[in-house]
Formats: structure tokens, C-alpha cells, sequence
């Protein structure tokens, strides 16, 4: 397995930096709530100068969302790097970012949604543990699930193993396939996945257990994207499968109707040798596990649990 780099556990009174290394923000307000929170927790917080800027839909040009990404890792006093939201944009910065600087000084990365590229990317390039956690101005810009919270939390701050990650209550999994499967967890947004294959910052998944979802996709869109891993080869080296919620996927055409998730679940899957668990919840849901990209898990198909076998800090 590639040597990982652990960031340092958070404590109170760290620098938290937020960033928008993708889409614009069109509500400052959410900005001013995430801050009232970080800091009611014990933490200090620096908004990158670019963050509110507006260029098109991104945040700002590509130089100046590189310019406060690459700042804050750059930055000692800097703990922590958490996407104030995701959208589009990402993927235009995987090539100038400061990698050296990250395994020099490597920092707890939290997000999902575009910032998937940024953390196949920083894992492919550094091996850095980064974490599908809340987004600062959407789970944070307000009061936040209770369970959302103390996933994210526990996981960044405790340098015990974690274990069996605990699922929201009545959230009950699907097993699509039996097994056990054990590698270092992979994965995030599909679109972000697929958009990589091929690239340098796309990360080697043979062994790994590959965990995806997506928001407001078509049912023809998400079976190409899973015939694309499978005809890599990314799916037939998996030794386990974490689906989670596509949430809002409809037909492209309601009175011409695609298979639905269903027929696209048992058409693709087939090919996969470990165990398959379905409906589970992080990314584009309200109610969210955090899940560390990097880190050995273990998977049991029967029992539907995910354990992880080692802390995500140090």
C-alpha cells in the first residue's frame, strides 16, 4: 500500500483557513455563520482573501483560488484547510499546486463535491489522509447535525483508531454483495473520479475500497461513468464497493426512460469481487459520515459495517 501521510490531530486554538477553491459564493452571510462556529468551538479562523470573489461561477480566476489554496498550505500557522462550498472549478489547479509543500507540512483537507479532485490528487501526489467532511458554508454555516458533527469531529481530533464507523441513526445499509474486503479507502464524488482517470492525479485504486456518489446526475450518466471504472480496470481491482446516496438522479427523459439506479446497479456491479454495500451515507446528504481517504478499512458485507483499521491523525 503507498506510504500515508497523517496530518496533525486538531486542538483548540489551531488556525482554521477556508478557502473556495471552486464554485462562488453567492451568500456571505453562510461565510459569517461557519466562522461564528469554528470559533465557538475554540478555533481560530482565517478566510482566504479570494474566497468571496466572484469570477463567472467560480470564486475567483484560477490564479487567485490557487493563490489562497496554495497559501494555506504554505502557511505553518495553518492547521487545517476546509472548502467553504464545491461546485465547479477544482480540477483547473490540480497541476500548480504546492505539493511540496504539503508533505512538508501536511494539514487536515476537508471537503466533498468538486474537492474530490483536489484529494485523489493530494493522495496520488503526497499520499496525504484527506477527509469527505461538511463543507464550512453548508453544513457548518449554521447549527449542524448532531451526528454530522461528532463523525467529523471525533475523526479529525482523536488520534485513537477509530474502528467501527458508527451510521446515523435509522440509516440502514443495503448489501448488495457478501464478503469481507480490507485496503485503504478511495474514492468521492463519481464525476470527479472518472474526470481523473488518465490523469497524473488520479490515484491507484487496485486493492482499495472504492466508496462513490453523486448529486443530480441522469441514470444514463451514472451508468456510463460506472462502465468507465469497470473498462479501466478500477472496478474488477476493488476488494470492496461503499455506494452511496445519488441523490436527485432522474431520467434524462421521463417519457423515455433509461434503467433506473436499480437495473444500473445489478447491470454494473456484476464484476466486482468483494463486497458491496449500498445507501451509504456521506457526501451530497445532510446526515453524513466523514470518511478519511487513505486510510485501511475493512468492510464486511454481511455484518454491514466499515471499520477503520488505523487513527486518520497523529
Amino acid at each position: 500500500m503507498k506510504n500515508i501521510l497523517r496530518p496533525r490531530a486538531l486542538r483548540r486554538g489551531d488556525v482554521v483557513g477556508l478557502v473556495a477553491p471552486a464554485g462562488a459564493l453567492w451568500r456571505p452571510e453562510r461565510v459569517e455563520g461557519c466562522v461564528r462556529y469554528l470559533e465557538g468551538r475554540g478555533y481560530r479562523v482565517e478566510v482566504g482573501t479570494h474566497a468571496l470573489g466572484h469570477d463567472g461561477a467560480f470564486s475567483g480566476t484560477d490564479e487567485e483560488r490557487l493563490s489562497d489554496l496554495n497559501g494555506m498550505l504554505r502557511d505553518p500557522r495553518i492547521r487545517a484547510i476546509m472548502a467553504l462550498r464545491g461546485g465547479y472549478g477544482t480540477p483547473r489547479l490540480l497541476d500548480q499546486i504546492d505539493y511540496s509543500a504539503v508533505r512538508r507540512d501536511p494539514k487536515v483537507v476537508v471537503g466533498y463535491s468538486d474537492i474530490t479532485a483536489l484529494q485523489l490528487a493530494l493522495f496520488r501526489k503526497t499520499g496525504l489522509v484527506s477527509f469527505s467532511g461538511p463543507l464550512a458554508a453548508v453544513e457548518f454555516a449554521s447549527t449542524p447535525d448532531p451526528e454530522t458533527e461528532e463523525s467529523f469531529w471525533r475523526l479529525v481530533t482523536s488520534r485513537r483508531t477509530r474502528g467501527r464507523l458508527p451510521l446515523p441513526e435509522n440509516h440502514p445499509l443495503q448489501t448488495r454483495q457478501v464478503g469481507t474486503g480490507e485496503g485503504p479507502l478511495l474514492g468521492g464524488c463519481l464525476s470527479l473520479v472518472v474526470a481523473l482517470l488518465g490523469t497524473p492525479f488520479s490515484p491507484n485504486y487496485s486493492g482499495a475500497v472504492l466508496a462513490l456518489e453523486d448529486v443530480h446526475e441522469q441514470f444514463h450518466r451514472v451508468d456510463r461513468m460506472l462502465t468507465q471504472l469497470r473498462l479501466a480496470g478500477v472496478m474488477g481491482r476493488a476488494s470492496g464497493l461503499l455506494l452511496g446516496q445519488f441523490t436527485h438522479t432522474s431520467a434524462a427523459d421521463p417519457a423515455h426512460p433509461f434503467h433506473d439506479l436499480e437495473a444500473v446497479w445489478q447491470s454494473v456491479l456484476k464484476g466486482i469481487p468483494g463486497p458491496v454495500l449500498a445507501q451509504f451515507p456521506y457526501g451530497h446528504v445532510p446526515r453524513k459520515v466523514t470518511l478519511p481517504w487513505g486510510i485501511p478499512v475493512r468492510v464486511d458485507g454481511k455484518k454491514q459495517t466499515v471499520s477503520l483499521l488505523e487513527a486518520a491523525v497523529v
